[in-house]
């Protein structure tokens, strides 16, 4: 007699950093069934906290496919829901949810969040505020749009994340070999996490006092906004994360809130966490910059779970499991939440000093970097040496808030001894 086929709930993108949370959220919200993670290799550290893993390509839908389908022929075992946690996994797991006709927004949903150019002119049809912006694949098109669109500009590939070739543009003088750092930027990835490496977006440059994103838990058709998180930018031309914060200080902003749950609405986002990012001008209008049928990266959800006590990653799973869920009405701050990334100086580190203790206010320090690891000019998330996470109790955000930053930078002074190339 043939043994009935048991559940799981794979998770796709929970062994990378910075998310180790959404174990816990998956496990209360789904009444301790089984979850699992996907892996390109037995190597990653992460996979022994999971009740199991599965060996593939989270990037490739194909071969997620063919992974979970082996999965299933060996332990008699099929998915009741398969939940991305970042950009590079939101196709596969569609793909593979369709295949097992599991809950999961639409291909064409994913499609439209996936790709920068698709996902703007669907905001734009839906009247939604959104830079002037155009499609590219070669310099002598890009010259056309930046003669349309004008000075300043931004370029970015149309399907990447953290940065990564992101550059703002001045000047014609400057438009040529911009376009071809964004593209060698992309080409350095190997093709790595299916990336095009011939379709990028150029977009107007919207001056901002700030830029936020929001996480909006989404269920059917109700889209509502959970948290509004400060996001801290290095230098120009490049727009590399340096920290965030949450509360925001953008938190009551009824436009901000209204702009992000219609996005959704319009993108047919039907199931998990979305994350929406937009720049505010001097003038307190609102540019959507992308969004994406996922969670936030960069430890965002871990700030929302101390600023109000909810796990993210457990709505986001409650959601795709169609769990009834009760958030209440107004979440109320239990103090201030941040994160500041660790960076050193260019050059060879020689030594990582670890501190012996941390202040009350420091909750996690992470140092990725060890001897011998170069440290690189801070073009996207990738140079990054680590990251160092905080919470003030009862501390309300204000618009001059920088304290995570400074600590950081001192970390970063002490912990590394860089000699320089």
């Amino acid at each position: 007699m043939k043994s009935q086929t048991s559940q799981y709930i794979l998770i796709l993108g929970g062994e990378f950093p910075l998310r180790e949370r959404v174990l816990a959220g998956a496990l209360r919200a789904s009444n301790c069934l089984p979850v699992l993670t996907l892996a390109k290799t037995r190597l990653s550290a992460a996979i022994k906290f999971f009740d199991g893993y599965i060996i593939g390509d989270f990037s490739n839908p194909e071969n997620v496919l063919e992974a979970v389908k082996k999965y299933e022929h060996e332990n008699n075992a099929t998915p009741i829901a398969i939940i991305p946690m970042n950009d590079f996994t939101v196709r596969s797991a569609a793909f593979v949810s369709e295949h097992y006709g599991i809950n999961h927004n639409s291909v064409e949903t994913v499609n439209k969040c996936r790709d920068k150019f698709l996902m703007k002119q669907i905001l734009v049809a839906a009247g939604l505020p959104v830079p002037r912006f155009g499609c590219f694949s070669t310099l002598e098109e890009l010259k056309q749009l930046a003669g349309e669109i004008g000075f300043p500009l931004v370029i970015k590939p149309r399907e990447l994340a953290g940065s990564v070739g992101v550059i703002k543009v001045s000047t014609l003088a400057e438009l040529e070999l911009s376009f071809h750092q964004c593209t060698s930027d992309v080409r350095a990835l190997n093709v790595a996490d299916m990336t095009p490496e011939n379709m990028f977006l150029v977009e107007e440059y919207i001056p901002a006092t700030s830029e936020v994103s929001l996480e909006i838990f989404n269920q059917g058709d109700y889209h509502r906004v959970l948290a509004v998180t400060d996001k801290y930018l290095g230098p120009e031309p490049y727009f590399v994360e340096l920290g965030h914060s949450v509360p925001s200080v953008h938190t009551e902003n009824k436009s901000l809130i209204e702009i992000a749950e219609r996005a959704c609405q319009a993108l047919g986002i039907q199931y998990g966490i979305a994350h929406f990012e937009a720049r505010i001008t001097p003038e307190g209008e609102i540019r959507i910059i992308e969004v994406g049928a996922r969670t936030g990266g960069d430890t965002i959800m871990d700030l929302v779970e101390r600023a109000y006590g909810i796990n993210p990653y457990e709505l986001h799973v409650a959601s795709y499991l169609e769990v009834p869920v009760q958030i209440p009405e107004k979440l109320v701050a239990l103090g201030l939440s941040a994160v500041s990334f660790l960076k050193t100086k260019e050059g060879v580190i020689e030594e990582v000093k670890l501190p012996k203790s941390l202040p009350e206010i420091i909750v996690n320090m992470q140092v990725t970097a060890k001897p011998k690891d170069v440290s690189e000019k801070p073009l996207s998330w990738r140079a990054r040496e680590g990251s160092i996470e905080f919470f003030w109790p009862n501390r309300i955000p204000k618009i001059e808030f920088d304290d995570h930053l400074k600590i950081a930078e001192e970390y970063s002074q002490n912990i590394f001894n860089v000699s320089e190339t």
